[in-house]
């Protein structure tokens, strides 16, 4: 029994061919669609839009953002706020503009804003802000 242990582990072995996947055959997640965005126009804005995704500076204090933007040059939103005990909506409303300056939000922030299928990018100062329409 002792002499065909080790016969029995080469054999065993010799069975399993081993498969080596490059690194990028070995990602589970699949990398993003391209986004092919365009300049926004203001019946672009038009509609409630909910954030996807919040980069840069803001990200430390807003989870989650909301706006709504009329065709008569306002609008309202609503901003999850994390920084208290507990996060914390925060309202707000004003007049908006867009121009080729980009998208004013009469808050003295001006950034620039961008569309693509039922998305809105709005890139500012202290961040990038990725909306979806919703409908």
């Amino acid at each position: 029994m002792r002499r065909l242990l080790p016969v029995l582990v080469v054999a065993a072995s010799s069975c399993i061919t081993p498969n080596v996947l490059d690194e990028k055959q070995r990602a589970v997640e699949t990398p993003p669609a391209q986004v092919a965005w365009r300049a926004a126009a203001a019946a672009d804005l038009n509609g409630l839009f909910e954030s996807t995704s919040i980069e840069g500076e803001a990200a430390a204090a807003l989870w989650k953002l909301y706006y709504h933007f009329a065709t008569d040059g306002t609008f309202s939103g609503a901003a999850l706020v994390i920084g208290a005990e507990q996060p914390q909506f925060q309202t707000l409303s004003g007049i908006w503009s867009l121009d080729e300056n980009g998208l004013d939000l009469g808050n003295g922030q001006v950034g620039r804003a961008f569309v693509a299928p039922l998305q809105l990018k709005f890139e500012a100062e202290d961040g990038v802000f990725i909306f979806r329409r919703v409908e």
